[in-house]
């Protein structure tokens, strides 16, 4: 990786860091709310099937105590299980894998603008889609370097997933709405079509769409003219 490429990533390695605390943070906020309803759902259950408050506080109170302290410690693990030298290390293997020439390329492209995903729900770390007028990167638990160059078509697509229930004796079957993906596909011939006719930024929702929509039409004119239908 050459000076340029290393100088970008400590800044942006130092620009990331305050919006990981803060998603670690935002994470272990939610922990005493799913501690508290862990407890009070084993007590209610206690009291629901007709037990008197001394075998309640003996045996359901402890074992919704015990319900707590698991909750904590899978939240606690998951907070020590990331960190920002694995975040540089993804972002460096993708940005490794770009020619010298682009590495340099990508490096100096001016100006570049960023968003941030707070997907605690889902991920582990803050997603954040990176943009500039010839490369774009989206880190999301692994991390994608997008050359516009190589592009000849973006659009917007529905994710959905197959779902199955039974309404009475009869099955029904149900697309639903997971998120919506921006679809780049690469011009035939390109370095970035050799691996793949087409590559997603995934996202959450409608919001973090147009978010990003913003973003490229910002920091990447030369996108405009490649939007297509959703």
């Amino acid at each position: 990786m050459n000076d340029s490429l290393c100088q970008w990533l400590d800044a942006e390695m130092k620009d990331y860091a305050p919006r990981f605390k803060a998603f670690n943070r935002r994470l272990m906020r939610r922990v005493p709310i799913w501690m508290a309803l862990s407890v009070a759902a084993m007590v209610a259950l206690g009291f629901g099937v007709g037990y008197d408050w001394q075998y309640v506080v003996k045996v359901h109170l402890l074992i919704g105590l015990g319900f707590a302290a698991f909750i904590w410690l899978c939240f606690w693990i998951q907070t020590r299980s990331v960190s920002i030298k694995k975040v540089r290390g993804m972002y460096e293997q993708a940005l490794l894998e770009l020619s010298p020439s682009d590495q340099e390329a990508f490096a100096r492209q001016s100006p570049t603008g960023h968003a941030d995903f707070m997907n605690s729900a889902s991920d582990k770390y803050p997603a954040r889609l990176t943009v500039g007028p010839d490369y774009w990167l989206y880190f999301r638990g692994g991390c994608s370097v997008y050359k516009v160059s190589d592009m000849e078509s973006l659009k917007a697509v529905q994710e959905t997933t197959r779902v199955g229930y039974n309404v009475g004796d009869t099955r029904v079957r149900q697309n639903l709405g997971i998120g919506v993906s921006i679809v780049a596909g690469y011009s035939e011939g390109t370095a970035s079509a050799s691996g793949s006719p087409s590559a997603k930024v995934y996202l959450e929702n409608s919001k973090q769409l147009g978010e990003a929509q913003e973003l490229i039409k910002k920091y990447c004119p030369k996108a405009g003219s490649l939007w297509g239908e959703r």
